[in-house]
């Protein structure tokens, strides 16, 4: 629902809650009857419309089928209070939840796009392993391109990351290499690299293992980092 539409109909909601009836007077004089009458008819009115644009199209009828209000407007207002009033809120409190992103598809929004394109589909169908296992596939033959383009060579895991990160002679610089800091940081993601195909590539290939969700995200992320430093060097 939009914030337009979502402030009148809380408006209009509000104005129902605290429409009130002098029963004495209603009953008593046809134009204060007349004047309530009315007035309800056209609120009513308008809930049935915004009831019939956001699909809820029982509550629609059933208010449609209250107006116009004649004389009536003190056994209508019992049921809206009663019954058209809490169900509007249950249902807009829904619609509200419905709305709102789950963790999961708020993980996805930060997975590098060729890592979300892999593991996604194969995730949400209930196959992790299936999932880790493309995914650091994608990691190593991701190196293993650029590796092939500058060398020739063709290198595969552990034995591919290690000279594709090697801080004394890299392939893939991940930084300008000048300090320690730097060739801190290339000789310890080497080693995550090269970590990754032997620990999780490997047992994930051979072992047709297959974790359970929450580790199976954890280890996607894990590839979507790597693959965001090969899009990162320098």
């Amino acid at each position: 629902m939009n914030d337009s539409r979502s402030r009148a109909l809380a408006v209009l909601i509000t104005e129902l809650e605290e429409f009130k009836i002098d029963v004495t007077t209603y009953f008593s004089d046809a134009e204060p009857q007349a004047f309530f009458d009315t007035v309800l008819t056209g609120k009513l009115t308008a809930l049935a419309h915004f009831c019939k644009i956001l699909g809820w199209s029982e509550l629609s009828q059933h208010l449609n089928s209250s107006v116009p209000v004649r004389c009536t407007a003190v056994e209508t207002m019992e049921l809206v209070h009663g019954f058209v009033l809490p169900e509007i809120k249950r249902l807009v409190a829904k619609t509200e939840i419905d709305s709102v992103p789950s963790p999961i598809d708020w993980f996805w929004q930060f997975v590098h796009p060729r890592i979300k394109a892999l593991a996604r589909p194969r995730f949400e169908a209930g196959f992790f392993g299936d999932a880790v296992e493309t995914v650091f596939k994608e990691t190593n033959d991701a190196v293993k391109l650029i590796v092939r383009d500058q060398t020739g060579k063709e290198l595969d895991g552990h034995g591919l990351m290690t000279t594709a990160f090697s801080p004394s002679n890299p392939i893939i610089r991940l930084n300008s290499l000048v300090t320690d800091s730097d060739r801190s940081m290339q000789q310890g993601y080497m080693e995550i690299f090269a970590g990754a195909m032997t620990g999780i590539r490997n047992p994930k290939a051979h072992g047709n293992l297959n974790p359970e969700p929450r580790r199976a995200l954890h280890l996607i992320a894990l590839a979507s980092l790597l693959l965001y430093q090969i899009d990162e060097r320098v």
